[in-house]
């Protein structure tokens, strides 16, 4: 593909879907603080904050990535264009997974700023593979469904059995580290989401 294809099938992405992953996650970010202390917090208690609240990001930056093409509506719009679903859908993943990371860094710079101590670099790593933890989980439910708000309801179960389980749990990386169970389960997530996310109307 030439290079100005990519890029224009790039900047589209960003455009359709930033409304339902950025601004939500934001907001999201911008509620933390009042609802959980944020400031002089030690590396066990900048964990919970990042594995319980932070990691909540995931689910609008990725559960809701194939909106479009489950909206019979606008399926039509979408349905024609010359780059392979699939394609684009991974290209959707790898832009959201940046997005997120990034996020994660400027609410730990902020936890900084507020006098917490943790590991700076090793927790935003880890709080990435916390978010698409939830995010996998909520955009391969939709992609089974072919229904985004099937996703987000599957991902905030996942949240609640994940949060309501053992302390040693694999789905804990922030705490625990990230295990490479954690990677096969991403892995296999993120190849089931890629085969299934064809088009609800296709």
């Amino acid at each position: 593909m030439r290079t100005e294809n990519f890029l224009t099938v790039f900047g589209a992405n960003i455009r359709m879907n930033y409304k339902n992953t950025l601004i939500p996650s934001i907001l999201l970010l911008l509620v933390i603080p009042l609802v959980y202390g944020t400031a002089n917090l030690d590396y066990i208690k900048s964990a919970d904050c990042l594995e319980r609240m932070v990691a909540l990001i995931g689910i609008p930056m990725f559960t809701s990535l194939f909106y479009r093409e489950q909206s019979h509506d606008l399926y039509s719009m979408v349905a024609l264009r010359p780059f392979p679903f699939r394609a684009a859908a991974a290209l959707r993943i790898g832009i959201s997974a940046a997005g997120t990371f990034v996020m994660v860094m400027v609410f730990e710079v902020y936890m900084y700023v507020c006098g917490s101590i943790f590991p700076f670099g090793e927790y935003a790593v880890r709080a990435l593979a916390a978010c698409m933890v939830l995010g996998f989980a909520g955009l391969l439910c939709a992609s089974v469904v072919k229904n985004t708000a099937a996703g987000y309801l599957g991902a905030f179960c996942f949240y609640f059995v994940v949060q309501a389980g053992a302390g040693d749990s694999v789905f804990k990386p922030v705490t625990n580290g990230i295990h490479p169970l954690l990677i096969l389960f991403l892995s296999g997530a993120g190849a089931a989401i890629i085969l299934f996310c064809k088009p609800a109307y296709q």
